[in-house]
């Protein structure tokens, strides 16, 4: 939801009162481009951010064959050979392979995580095996591969691992580091700029005059925004005043891909937003079919998408998620 592509604008106000939620979500959609550039990102830093291009594999996960159990690792065939007691010649730890070679009848003790040994094919767990000295004895039927996992089972080189466009979770997050990729090209996050508008409206520790109230929908896209997981740009409450109002709007235009404010989308005569709206960029449309939130305002200021909320508090969440 970033890059705006002009539209026509709405024909009378009065048409657009008749302009039904989907309708409007239809147009809002039309008139939206997804973000093309990107940016690098550490690893660790990634979560939530939406991945820019496919990351296909560059290694075999896992890189090597490996065992999945702690236990004994033999060749199956001295088994078939009738072999049940073997001769143990050395250890093979996670990251300290076993680094000898082995004859009939001799087995490897091994951990899992640790590499299966060249010469080996099974690994039979130690809860079927009996142990006198250097002597293994295996109680158990062995079938070749058995508690091996082998190397690229989970991924061989040039599989897909995460899609492009993919909010990354933290699941996605281990599975990127067990490539070894330390950092990713990620989108950039939407840069959106709001404000609320009116002269009755404090921001929190000011003092209240007669008739004036704190400024709330402040609070409440702020933290709808941070969810969405937005670059948020926070312009305070702006007064029903025309040239501070352009200013507002024409610094905003600068800096962000998105405009919200809240207040001054209605009819009053205080309510500038629409005019300034006019003046400066397009309205594609002005009032939409729905109670509460009906005096929605949506348009564009120079390239910035635009959505003038009404300073209702209850209409700026439900306006905020059709």
């Amino acid at each position: 939801m970033t890059e705006f592509s002009p539209q026509p604008s709405c024909q009378d106000p009065v048409e657009a009162i008749k302009l039904d939620v989907e309708s409007a979500r239809a147009k809002i959609m039309a008139a939206i481009t997804p973000i093309n550039s990107w940016r690098n990102c550490a690893l660790r830093e990634a979560l939530g951010e939406v991945l820019h291009e496919t990351i296909y594999s560059p290694v075999q996960v896992p890189p090597h064959h490996n065992s999945a159990m702690d236990g004994y690792a033999i060749h199956s065939r001295d088994w078939q050979a009738g072999i049940h007691s073997f001769q143990l010649a050395g250890h093979a730890y996670a990251g300290q392979p076993f680094s000898g070679s082995l004859t009939a009848g001799q087995c490897v003790r091994i951990m899992t995580g640790a590499v299966v040994p060249e010469d080996c094919d099974t690994v039979v767990m130690q809860e079927r095996s009996e142990v006198n000295d250097l002597s293994v004895t295996l109680h158990e039927d062995v079938r070749a591969g058995q508690n091996v996992r082998y190397a690229g089972e989970d991924l061989q080189i040039g599989d897909v691992v995460v899609e492009q466009g993919r909010r990354l979770t933290p699941a996605d997050l281990g599975l990127i580091a067990s490539l070894g990729m330390a950092e990713l090209r990620v989108r950039r996050r939407p840069r959106i700029a709001f404000f609320s508008t009116g002269d009755e409206l404090k921001s929190l520790g000011q003092p209240l005059a007669p008739g004036q109230i704190y400024d709330s929908n402040r609070y409440t896209l702020f933290g709808m925004l941070q969810r969405f997981g937005a670059d948020i740009r926070d312009m305070g409450v702006v007064a029903d005043d025309k040239d501070a109002l352009r200013a507002a709007f024409l610094q905003a235009s600068s800096e962000a891909d998105v405009i919200i404010t809240s207040g001054g989308v209605s009819v009053g005569d205080a309510d500038y937003v629409k005019d300034i709206l006019t003046e400066l960029g397009q309205v594609n449309f002005w009032k939409i079919a729905m109670k509460p939130g009906r005096p929605l305002t949506f348009g564009h200021v120079g390239s910035a998408v635009f959505f003038g909320l009404p300073g209702n508090r209850v209409s700026v969440m439900v306006l905020t998620f059709i």
